[in-house]
Order: structure tokens, then C-alpha cells, then sequence
């Protein structure tokens, strides 16, 4: 699955309408939109993720950030086994970590995606 995810996923940011459409699969219980950037088309303000975090229902969550045109998955919670025995908030926690190393310096965020629960590391 994951692997057919990235692959379906054009080479480019991600409107947010794409990103409900990724959460309206099947085995998707979960799609956020994580960090990105505003795009102004005809007067409306467009918000174009280049990070994700995808919940396969039921069996792990992934982290993707766009590089390059390319869409790379960043973390997978199935190479860290001792996060299901921490439960899911540390999946989470991990999967943002991960995204936010990836987060680059120099380019606008224009919009952030965390849970409460999770801080950027110090």
C-alpha cells in the first residue's frame, strides 16, 4: 500500500481537496496536510502541502515530504516496532519529528498541522 500511495501521488505540493481525496480510500483512515504553503489563484488563497502524514487504517502511519518533484516517505511507524507498544501518540510524535528534520529552512510555511500534544524538538 504505501508503496502504491507514493506512486499515486503527483510530483508536485498537494492541494488540501487532494488531500481529503487520499482519506476518502479505503485503507486510508487518515490524511493530514502537515506543512505547506499558500498558493493566490483567482482571488482565493489555495493551501498546497509538501509534507503529509498518512494513517494506513489500522496498521501504521507514514510521514511524506516532497523533494525534488518527488514524494519519499520519511518514516514509517512498521521499522519501529517499539512504538506500538507505546501506543499510537508515539507514532504520531515520531512522524512529526521526522517531518519537521525534513521541514526546510529556507522555504515559507505558510501553515503548520501538529496535535497538541506534539513540540518541535529542541
Amino acid at each position: 500500500m504505501s508503496e502504491k500511495l507514493v506512486e499515486s501521488l503527483p510530483p508536485t505540493a498537494v492541494p488540501e481537496s487532494f488531500v481529503r481525496e487520499l482519506e476518502s480510500q479505503e485503507a486510508v483512515q487518515q490524511a493530514i496536510a502537515v506543512r505547506g504553503y499558500n498558493l493566490e489563484r483567482d482571488g482565493e488563497t489555495i493551501r498546497q502541502a509538501y509534507q503529509l502524514l498518512v494513517n494506513v487504517r489500522g496498521k501504521y502511519i507514514l510521514g511524506l515530504h516532497l523533494t525534488n518533484g518527488e514524494w519519499r516517505i520519511v518514516f514509517d511507524t512498521r521499522g519501529h516496532p517499539e512504538l506500538a507498544q507505546e501506543g499510537a501518540r508515539a507514532g504520531y510524535k515520531a512522524v512529526h519529528d521526522a517531518l519537521y528534520e525534513r521541514a526546510p529552512s529556507d522555504a515559507e510555511i505558510d501553515f503548520e498541522a501538529t496535535p497538541e500534544f506534539w513540540h518541535a524538538p529542541q
